[in-house]
C-alpha cells in the first residue's frame, strides 16, 4: 500500500506539467493571437484636440522634460558663476529660476499656431490652454492668413518647414509683418534649422526662434505680459 500511495504520488507531481503542456498545447494559437493583438493595437487618446498614441505622448512629455532639465543646468551654472565671482545673487540672478516654467498671464491671450502636424505640439498646446490662452490652429500659411486677417491674435507660432515651402515659417512672418507689425511672431523648430536660420529670422522681425519648449514659452511670456 505505502509503495502504491508513492506510485500515485509520483504521478500526481508528473501529472500537473503534462496537464500545463496539454492546455498550452491546445490553447497555443488563441493565446499567440491574443498576444500579437495587443501589441499591435494602439491605445489612443485625446490632448488639445489632437488623437495620440502612448508612444507619441510620452516621446512629447521627455522631450519636454529633457529640455527643461537642460534649461535647469544651464541656469544652475550661470548661478553658480555669478557666486564664484564673489557676487551676491541680485533680483536678476534670482529671477532666472521663475522663468524656467512660465505661465501666461493673460486669460483671454489668443494665439495662433500654425504647423502642418500640430499633433506634434498637443502637450505644449494643452500647457497654454491650461493657462487660460486661447489656441487656434491652422495648417498652412494660406489658412494661417485667412484666420489672422478674421480674428484678433496677440501672438502667432509657426514651424519653419511645411510642404508649401521650407522657409514657410519666415514667409507666414513677412505676411504678418505686412499686416500689422505689432504682433510677435515665434519660430519653433528644429535645433538644425534654429541655429542655422537665427539671425536670418531675427533681422526678418521674428521675436524667437527655438527648438526648445522652455524658450519658447519663456519668450512668449516676455513678449505679451
Amino acid at each position: 500500500m505505502e509503495s502504491l500511495a508513492h506510485l500515485i504520488s509520483a504521478f500526481a507531481a508528473l501529472a500537473w506539467p503534462l496537464v500545463c503542456a496539454v492546455l498550452v498545447y491546445i490553447f497555443y494559437e488563441p493565446i499567440k493571437s491574443l498576444i500579437e493583438s495587443a501589441r499591435g493595437r494602439k491605445f489612443t487618446f485625446k490632448v488639445a484636440g489632437n488623437e495620440l498614441t502612448m508612444e507619441e505622448a510620452s516621446e512629447q512629455q521627455r522631450f519636454i522634460l529633457s529640455d527643461l532639465q537642460t534649461k535647469i543646468a544651464e541656469l544652475e551654472k550661470r548661478f553658480e558663476d555669478k557666486i564664484s565671482k564673489q557676487q551676491s545673487p541680485n533680483s536678476e540672478a534670482a529671477g532666472m529660476f521663475t522663468n524656467i516654467t512660465p505661465k501666461i498671464e493673460s486669460q483671454n491671450l489668443r494665439i495662433l499656431w500654425v504647423d502642418d502636424n500640430p499633433k506634434n505640439n498637443s502637450y505644449l498646446v494643452a500647457n497654454l490652454e491650461a493657462q487660460g490662452a486661447l489656441v487656434e490652429i491652422s495648417r498652412s500659411t494660406e489658412d494661417a492668413m485667412s484666420k489672422f486677417r478674421n480674428a484678433q491674435f496677440d501672438a502667432v507660432i509657426s514651424d519653419m518647414g511645411r510642404p508649401e515651402s521650407k522657409r514657410a515659417g519666415l514667409d507666414l512672418n513677412a505676411k504678418i509683418k505686412e499686416s500689422n507689425p505689432e504682433i510677435p511672431v515665434f519660430i519653433f523648430c528644429g535645433n538644425a534649422t534654429a541655429l542655422r536660420m537665427h539671425d536670418e529670422a531675427i533681422r526678418a522681425g521674428v521675436r524667437e526662434i527655438t527648438a526648445s519648449p522652455t524658450t519658447l514659452l519663456s519668450a512668449l511670456h516676455k513678449s505679451t505680459r
